[in-house]
C-alpha cells in the first residue's frame, strides 16, 4: 500500500467517523481540526502526518507539530556515527529489518536497491536502515550484509546502536511495530519486543514524516520513487 492509497483510506475513514458522530454532537468537540478541517489530498504534494494515527494533512492550519523523526546517535557499517543531523537537507527513506530475518526482510532489502538505483547519482537522497535486533547486529555484520547484497555505503546507512533507543525511535516516530506490548497479553510482549511492520517511511529535508509504504511491494517502491521527485522540487 503506497501514500496515496494508504493516505486516502485515513482520510474516507475520517469522513466516515464525522458523518456518524454529526447528530449527536459536535466533531470538533471530538477530533483535532486536523480531522474536522478535512485536510483533501492535493495533486503533486505530499502530506504531513499528525497525532497517534498518523493523520495525513495536506494543509496545515495551526501550529500543532507534525511527525518526524526523533534525535539519536547510531553506528553505521563501517562504525561511524550517524545521527538526524545526517537527514537535514536530505531526502530520507527509512526501514527497519535485521540481518538474520527470512521473512519480510530480504524482499524489502531487494525493492529499496530499486530506491538506490534510481537515484544513486544524486547526493540529497538517502536511506537509512535501522536494525532491530542491534545486540546481533554489529557495524561488522552489517557490512558484510551490505556487502553480499550490493548496498552502497555512501547511498545507504545500515545502522545499529542500543536497543530502546532504536525501539523508542520506531514507535514515536513511525509507529513502525505490528504489535504494542501492553495490548499484547496473551503473546507475553513487553516493551523490549519489537514486532518490525512491512513499512518504509519517507522524510524530507526537514526530517518530517511525508509516506509510508508497504516494502514488500514493487508498486509501493515506485510510488515511494515518485514521491521522491516531488519533495525534490521542495528543496
Amino acid at each position: 500500500m503506497g501514500i496515496r492509497s494508504y493516505s486516502k483510506i485515513l482520510f474516507c475513514n475520517l469522513v466516515l467517523i464525522s458523518l456518524l458522530v454529526s447528530c449527536a454532537k459536535d466533531p470538533k468537540e471530538e477530533y483535532s481540526e486536523e480531522v474536522t478541517d478535512f485536510s483533501s489530498p492535493i495533486k503533486d504534494k505530499l502530506p504531513l502526518y499528525f497525532g497517534k494515527d498518523l493523520q495525513p494533512v495536506w494543509e496545515n492550519k495551526n501550529s500543532s507539530k507534525p511527525r518526524e523523526i526523533s534525535k539519536f546517535i547510531m553506528k553505521d557499517q563501517e562504525n561511524q556515527d550517524v545521527s538526524e543531523g545526517s537527514c537535514k537537507g536530505k531526502i530520507t527513506v527509512v526501514s527497519f529489518f535485521f540481518t538474520k530475518c527470512a521473512g519480510i526482510c530480504p524482499t524489502i532489502t531487494n525493492n529499496l536497491s530499486l530506491v538506490q538505483k534510481e537515484f544513486e547519482a544524486d547526493p540529497n537522497i538517502q536511506i537509512l536502515s535501522f536494525s532491530a535486533t542491534p545486540d546481533l547486529d554489529s557495524p561488522k555484520v552489517l557490512k558484510e550484509y551490505g556487502s553480499k547484497r550490493k548496498i552502497r555505503y555512501e547511498k545507504w546507512k545500515l545502522l545499529t546502536g542500543n536497543q530502546k533507543e532504536i525501539y523508542t525511535l520506531a514507535r514515536d516516530s513511525f509507529n513502525a511495530d505490528t504489535a504494542i506490548p501492553k495490548e499484547d497479553a496473551k503473546k507475553k510482549l513487553t516493551e523490549n519486543d519489537f514486532l518490525h511492520s512491512d513499512h518504509v517511511y519517507l522524510l524530507d529535508s526537514q526530517l518530517r514524516l511525508r509516506g509510508i509504504y508497504n516494502g514488500k511491494m514493487k508498486s509501493s517502491i515506485q510510488e515511494l520513487n515518485s514521491d521522491i521527485e516531488v519533495l525534490k522540487r521542495e528543496l
